[in-house]
């Protein structure tokens, strides 16, 4: 089902029928480097979007450190039909030798090509190589390489654009290429295309001029037409030439664009956002984060931006959030356009997030970049750090890094507490392999790793190391011990030591402070509460804060050592604490990764101390993180969920309501709903949910307010979705029907539901009279152009309950082609996890679909959530071993490739929601009685 290789073949098949055979032996995945490139002249020749189709030639300037004689090339193609290939070599006394391609030899499970000549040619560091290839390909539909995205303009029509999307490694799909981040060059990219062209679209035949934008990574040089054969303006775009840069950064973007920019006063440089035609209006607020970030991080990191330009395109179809191709970014819709009357804060600021993301990149990726995807998370997690550093200068009232713990922190800790987690720098060299640690350990752990070192050094240090760290390897490839070494040579702190087992070992700790004595126990945590002996050797940065108001720390501790003076000093002023029955808090400001155990005495004060109000000692990211540690904790056995439970009982009676407190808990809570609602006592764990969440419903009711903050609608939905959707409040179900009803009754548009609102009320209605309301939804789905409408439709229509709907509605979203390639996780996540029936239901359709389902999107960017989403919905230890049988290699289907890790962590995730089920559900029973419910 994957894309089958190129053909093997010879140059002289047009006149015999002699036939190459793959090599026997298995070529390394990683490429040789008995030559090296340094320059591609990349040309595009052709580009059809009647026929999908394209056609090429790239001369590769090569370069050897040793000599050498050439009689092989060994680089990356797949998908490409390579039809001729020379190497010519040029002298210091401009002698010319060349020899040409007799075989090319492909090899599909590290998608290669090796190219044999019919000479050997010798390679030095001094004479110039040069390897020439004609090639074509395929304008794909997968998101990957150089492929399609459809649109549809102002006037209904239906019409393409040609992207690329590269990273890790599709670079080799558009061009034969040394696709590894170390084989750096420069790119003198053109294309050549008919302006004037005869197209069908529908059923009509026409000809028409299409008004093309054609971007890539520098500015366009110079347009040359001239009048084609058959009549047609044939154009050719040349681009000035890129810093030197891995293969994975070029881009090439052509279709019919609007446009709007502004030009920085502090750099010089013009910033453009690029939209398909009607919409480049809602591209203003990323237009300006974008130039404004530039700006700080030019100023910031102390290196200058090295390009003139810095464009944002929004594609149609794009498989991640954005991709930061150097000097032109490309992004999903979705990540791009705002609407001010619709778009919900969330989506505001993710936005915001994300731009910043992606110009972080045009340093920490593009200018200095990992040596191989085993160091992702080197330009992954310091780009994710950066955004926040970011958002936090540009938008200070967003109060960042209250959200970076509850978003990031806390998402980062969720997965690396799983068994099938990994390290932060893992050894990858498969296609496959790299895919799957495009996750939150890469990308969230690899940024609260950084935050941690932060603010063990301060952030002076940190901000000269890395100017320091940039400047040195400019344009080069670094590692982790790198990028560590500078941080300690500013800081004159053991920097490489302390960070050795964070990032290279997976996993985190849990300390434990439940003795008497004030000792802090130190061992890895785990979801499952699995007890692991050893390997408890972290150095981990420890502060507290006390009653009294005082901060101690961080101190470096080591729990497989002899307790040193730090340590002793932190389990002094936790013996000090408990003696004078005062609260204390380990982790200020939630900086350090690992979890805190308390005792049930400790839990109690700091109970009282979660009220928020004037003069509070524990910030908000305080409170949130000792409710994420609580329930954690929880969860896992290692103390009883109950606690958890106690622990945030009275919220209701708290005076005000914070947005990132109150949406960790109710993350927490929520994950509960899923777990008890097919027990006996789900009714009493509703009214539970209602004591904590109707007091809050009432001060905020349902609309927006003048005095209300930014973050108060977000916080309005949080606790209406709860009531609502989990504690199931008939009053609150039947508010949310007659304002969806309103609004779609509403011809003038004047009945608008805010964009905070927009979602639950979808959601709400939904589940207050199903029947009608999908239909409506998905009316509502197929008429709407702008993607976060679309995206809050699929997910609400996700949530549907009746069998034969939830049946048709996985039909719709993976065959229909009504829904994005991009798209479909929105509505299969809550297919999957809505209800234990749609959990099951999924799981059935997905075994009994299975080869259409791999058919399709095996290979494609959706591929992992497909088969992760499939069963995580399931709840039973027999469930869980039905999904393992099925994809068992010698009984069932066999590997599932990129999406293993994925499939993994939903087993285990099914695993353990069994364990939780038969452990707490007893005690949590008695819990609801002793409260009267």
């Amino acid at each position: 089902p994957n894309s089958h290789p190129s053909p093997v073949f010879t140059l002289a098949q047009v006149n015999s029928t002699r036939s190459v055979s793959i090599p026997t032996m298995t070529p390394s995945p990683r490429l040789p480097t008995t030559v090296i490139p340094h320059h591609y002249d990349l040309h595009y020749t052709s580009i059809c979007f009647t026929r999908h189709i394209f056609s090429g030639t790239v001369t590769i300037h090569l370069t050897s450190t040793t000599p050498t004689t050439i009689s092989t090339i060994t680089l990356h193609s797949i998908d490409l039909h390579l039809h001729s290939a020379t190497l010519t070599t040029t002298s210091s006394n401009n002698n010319n030798t060349s020899a040409t391609a007799t075989q090319f030899h492909y090899h599909l499970p590290t998608q290669t090509c090796t190219i044999h000549f019919d000479d050997a040619i010798p390679v030095t560091s001094s004479n110039n190589a040069a390897l020439t290839i004609l090639f074509d390909g395929t304008l794909n539909p997968n998101m990957h390489g150089f492929y399609r995205s459809t649109y549809t303009t102002l006037t209904g029509e239906r019409r393409f654009m040609a992207t690329t999307q590269f990273e890790s490694t599709d670079a080799r799909r558009a061009f034969p290429c040394f696709d590894e981040p170390a084989f750096k060059a420069t790119f003198d990219v053109s294309v050549t295309l008919t302006l004037d062209e005869e197209e069908e679209e529908e059923s009509t035949r026409r000809r028409r001029r299409r008004q093309w934008t054609v971007l890539s990574n520098t500015h366009c040089r110079e347009r040359h037409s001239t009048l084609g054969g058959g009549g047609g303006v044939v154009t050719r775009f040349d681009f000035e030439t890129t810093p030197k840069m891995s293969t994975y950064l070029v881009c090439l973007i052509i279709g019919e664009l609007d446009c709007i920019s502004t030009l920085s006063e502090v750099t010089g440089v013009r910033t453009s956002v690029y939209t398909c035609p009607g919409k480049v209006g809602e591209g203003r607020f990323c237009l300006d984060v974008a130039s404004r970030a530039l700006d700080l991080y030019a100023e910031m990191l102390g290196v200058p931006y090295p390009l003139t330009k810095s464009d944002l395109v929004a594609i149609p179809d794009f498989a991640a959030g954005a991709m930061e191709n150097w000097g032109c970014v490309t992004y999903r819709e979705a990540k791009i356009l705002v609407k001010p009357t619709s778009t919900s804060e969330s989506t505001r600021r993710g936005i915001a997030r994300t731009v910043c993301h992606e110009l972080a990149h045009q340093w920490f990726g593009n200018l200095v970049t990992p040596q191989f995807w085993t160091q992702l998370w080197l330009k992954e997690g310091v780009a994710r750090f950066l955004e926040f550093v970011g958002i936090t200068t540009l938008f200070p009232e967003w109060d960042g890094w209250t959200e970076f713990t509850q978003g990031v922190f806390n998402l980062a800790l969720s997965l690396d507490s799983l068994e099938s987690s990994h390290p932060v720098e893992v050894e990858v060299e498969s296609s496959d392999q790299i895919k799957e640690i495009y996750d939150a350990i890469s990308y969230a752990k690899g940024a609260s790793l950084i935050r941690m070192v932060v603010e063990f050094i301060g952030e002076k240090k940190f901000r000269e190391g890395m100017r320091q760290f940039l400047e040195r390897y400019k344009y080069g490839n670094v590692t982790t011990p790198m990028f560590w070494g500078v941080l300690e040579e500013v800081s004159g702190k053991a920097i490489v030591e302390m960070m050795q087992k964070w990032t290279c070992e997976v996993g985190f700790p849990l300390l434990d402070l439940t003795s008497d004595h004030g000792n802090i126990g130190v061992s890895r945590f785990l979801a499952s509460g699995e007890r692991v002996v050893g390997g408890n050797d972290w150095l981990i940065p420890v502060s507290v804060m006390t009653e009294a108001g005082h901060v101690t720390g961080p101190y470096l501790i080591n729990a497989a050592a002899d307790n040193n003076e730090q340590s002793q000093e932190i389990e002094r002023t936790v013996r000090d604490c408990n003696a004078q029955g005062q609260w204390f808090k380990l982790n200020v400001g939630q900086s350090g990764f690992y979890r805190v155990k308390y005792s049930k005495e400790q839990w109690e004060r700091l109970k009282k101390a979660m009220v928020p109000s004037e003069g509070v000692l524990l910030s908000a990211s305080d409170r949130l993180g000792l409710i994420s540690d609580s329930f954690a904790i929880g969860r896992a056995g290692y103390d009883s969920i109950v606690s958890s439970l106690s622990f945030v009982s009275d919220f209701g009676h708290h005076p005000i309501a914070e947005y990132a407190v109150w949406q960790e808990l109710s993350e927490n809570l929520a994950n509960l709903c899923k777990l008890y609602q097919s027990t006996s006592f789900y009714p009493s764990f509703q009214k539970y949910l209602s004591i904590i969440y109707k007091p809050h419903y009432l001060r905020l009711g349902w609309n927006k307010r003048p005095t209300d903050s930014s973050r108060t609608g977000t916080l309005r939905a949080t606790i209406i979705s709860l009531l609502g959707g989990r504690a199931n409040d008939t009053d609150v179900l039947k508010e949310a029907f007659d304002r969806f009803e309103a609004f779609c009754g509403s011809a003038d548009g004047l009945t608008e539901i805010e964009g905070d609102m927009r979602s639950v009320i979808f959601k709400l209605a939904l589940k207050y009279n199903e029947a009608l309301v999908f239909d409506q939804l998905k009316t509502i789905y197929e008429k709407s152009s702008f993607p976060e409408e679309q995206r809050t439709c699929l997910a609400a229509m996700g949530s549907v309950r009746e069998e034969k709907r939830h049946c048709d509605m996985l039909e719709y979203v993976l065959f229909s082609d009504k829904v994005r390639l991009q798209d479909i996780a929105f509505p299969l996540n809550a297919l999957s996890s809505s209800t234990n029936e749609g959990g099951r239901a999924t799981w059935s359709y997905f075994k009994s679909q299975y080869e259409r389902i791999q058919e399709k999107f095996y290979g494609t960017p959706v591929w992992g959530a497909c088969v992760g989403l499939s069963c995580r919905g399931l709840t039973t230890l027999e469930e869980a071993d039905d999904v393992a049988r099925f994809f068992d290699g010698s009984t069932g289907k066999g590997a599932v490739g990129s999406a293993q890790r994925r499939l993994d962590q939903a087993l285990e995730g099914v695993r353990m929601t069994a364990v939780r089920l038969e452990r707490d559900c007893e005690e949590v029973k008695v819990f609801l009685e002793g409260m009267g419910m």
